[in-house]
């Protein structure tokens, strides 16, 4: 079984006091097989990871998108997408045959709490139901079943700001995602 972290902040994101080389290392102390780097609205920080990253450890380049409506995870992507509504975010994602993620889509303390899921529930890829940022448990669990009610992809994130931080919460999967 793999397992990878599908959230990661570093410190390209201002939030996050991570920096590449604490984050790798972080990464390797939890026995992971891969991260997504996924600084707010920007593609930065992926390069100096994947640069540092030691053989067996993927580092998948990766955007946590601020929508109109809240944040999208875009895995696999070369450009970074618009903020704009998540409509056009996902289909900017799927241009680069990229994969669209609602992120931490049930988490009331969170700025963006309003996504009218049903109307793009269709058109994500899968919803990040296991967020060790997430405060409630709840919250996680409303993810899992809205996830499994609609058919879509289960994955997990830390949505790691701090080294420490990091493997919290991870996507388990019989083969590299």
């Amino acid at each position: 079984m793999k397992r990878y972290d599908l959230q990661v902040h570093t410190d390209a994101s201002p939030c996050s006091r991570a920096s590449p080389a604490d984050i790798v290392d972080a990464a390797v102390d939890a026995g992971l097989d891969g991260i997504a780097i996924t600084n707010h609205d920007t593609l930065a920080g992926y390069d100096e990871v994947s640069d540092l990253a030691p053989a067996g450890l993927t580092v998948i380049p990766g955007v946590e998108v601020t929508t109109t409506q809240g944040h999208l995870l875009a895995l696999y992507i070369n450009d970074e997408p618009p903020q704009s509504d998540p409509v056009t975010v996902i289909e900017h994602v799927h241009e680069q045959d990229g994969i669209a993620i609602l992120s931490h889509p049930f988490d009331r303390f969170r700025e963006y709490y309003n996504t009218d899921l049903d109307a793009i529930a269709s058109q994500v890829d899968g919803v990040e139901a296991q967020n060790s940022r997430c405060l409630l448990s709840r919250f996680n669990r409303r993810a899992r079943e809205y996830a499994t009610q609609h058919d879509l992809a289960i994955t997990g994130g830390s949505d790691a700001h701090f080294p420490m931080e990091v493997g919290r919460s991870i996507t388990v999967c019989d083969s590299p995602f």
